[in-house]
């Protein structure tokens, strides 16, 4: 099933729906998933069948841009695609803010239950899968933009934030050289820029040793080729109802344009910033990886894992320790383990909240 949720009038969010069919309908939990860069809402398809086995309650929000979500506006447009600190700033809180007012509103209209601590059911796990963590990661810096009855309400139903394979910009945290490649090329057109990005995201790796921090022990540039990549069972078709080249090639190539200090101030309101931890304060946090994915990613969970011991070594003098934040590497997995095990996949996500 597929709906809308319109938020300030004038936006309109599309998602698509598991439903609520199999559940306890008193305390069955709610995963909101935001998809990645060029990627839309149906790459989460293949989870739903496995929500009533879990108790859970699966939607994919189609993020600002992707038919039939309401495109940016001009205005907004001219944000994100700006290189000035402050007007980046103000994108990233404005994005925050709108994925909590969707949040919100489907709460209220869907009639959702409310988080129980005690039982640990009900409420809303938002989670962020590639670049689309850049949006949970958004909210809970803009936690203090909400009017005092949304962050009330809110609080009753959001428990967990959980990115998966966040790649390293949205973060704030500086991409290592090895992952040069064609998508940084000036003289690659779209279609070599998107083959190269697929290959990167869907392809199985080794990497020697995703727990070192050595960048010798992880793999950016060979993949398994005794692997089968993932998506590999879909046909042309199938796969273009899946993707937004527009998209891919236009505005989300904002997060290259948005100045890097704009997220590294994201990061630290969001995890490292004890009065900005204050609003929510029960929230967990949980950034993962699959360690059979492409090196960048498992290069970004080392980092955050660097900030969790030393906040100030990554994000400045200002960081500090504030939120309830782990990072968990996935057994295996590469960066659509979603798609190739959702029930394992689930499972994990919904494992990493109980340690």
């Amino acid at each position: 099933m597929s709906n809308f949720i319109n938020i300030d009038g004038n936006i309109n969010f599309f998602y698509e729906d598991s439903g609520v069919d199999g559940l306890d309908p008193s305390e069955y939990t709610t995963i909101v998933l935001i998809h990645g860069w060029g990627f839309n809402g149906a790459v989460f398809r293949k989870l739903f069948p496995f929500g009533p086995e879990h108790n859970y309650r699966i939607v994919s929000l189609y993020r600002r841009g992707y038919a039939p979500t309401s495109p940016w506006t001009e205005e907004e447009v001219a944000l994100f695609m700006s290189s000035d600190l402050e007007v980046g700033k103000k994108f990233l809180r404005l994005a925050g803010l709108q994925i909590a007012k969707f949040l919100l509103e489907f709460a209220a209209s869907q009639e959702i239950p409310k988080y129980d601590k005690e039982r640990k059911t009900g409420g809303i796990l938002l989670t962020g899968w590639s670049l689309g963590a850049l949006y949970p990661h958004a909210v809970l810096a803009a936690l203090d933009g909400l009017k005092t009855e949304e962050l009330g309400q809110l609080e009753t139903y959001l428990h967990a934030v959980l990115y998966y394979d966040s790649p390293t910009i949205p973060l704030g945290i500086p991409q290592p050289s090895q992952t040069q490649s064609s998508l940084a090329s000036p003289l690659a057109t779209v279609s070599e820029q998107w083959a190269t990005f697929k290959k990167l995201c869907t392809d199985y790796y080794v990497n020697p040793n995703p727990y070192s921090h050595d960048l010798a022990d992880i793999n950016f540039n060979e993949p398994d080729e005794g692997r089968t990549a993932s998506l590999s069972d879909l046909s042309e078709g199938e796969l273009e109802q899946m993707i937004s080249l527009e998209m891919f090639a236009t505005h989300d190539q904002s997060p290259f344009i948005i100045d890097p200090e704009a997220f590294r101030i994201t990061s630290r309101r969001a995890l490292f910033n004890i009065e900005m931890a204050r609003y929510l304060p029960n929230v967990k946090v949980r950034i993962l990886c699959g360690t059979e994915g492409w090196g960048l990613f498992v290069f970004s969970v080392n980092e955050m894992e660097r900030a969790l011991k030393d906040p100030s070594s990554v994000f400045g003098k200002d960081a500090e320790r504030a939120r309830d934040f782990k990072v968990v590497r996935l057994e295996k997995g590469n960066h659509f383990v979603f798609w190739d095990e959702p029930n394992w996949a689930l499972d994990q996500f919904i494992a990493c909240l109980n340690d």
